[in-house]
């Protein structure tokens, strides 16, 4: 299972960004992989340790609203993981 974090302030790090979701979220945090440090798009997804789906809504709202380089972060679990496709539409 996957957090998908955005809204990263253009002045973070890809370094820095690493380090805050790895203390906020401690030992829930498998991988974290930064996309697109220092541009406007940037975002990171996260690997979640859990296998229970409602784990990851209830970390992502513990993330939601955090702050890191002065922006509110926004995050959302994904519930599909790598071998899972999501429905199609």
């Amino acid at each position: 299972m996957n957090l998908i974090v955005r809204n990263i302030a253009e002045s973070c790090s890809e370094q820095e960004v690493q380090e805050f979701l790895k203390r906020e979220l401690g030992h829930y945090a498998k991988n974290v992989e930064v996309v697109d440090a220092g541009k406007p798009s940037a975002y990171a997804t996260v690997e979640l340790d859990a296998d229970v789906p409602y784990v990851g809504e209830v970390i992502a709202r513990q993330i939601q609203g955090k702050h890191l380089g002065g922006l509110p972060l926004e995050a959302s679990a994904d519930l599909f993981s790598d071998d899972e496709s999501p429905p199609a539409h």
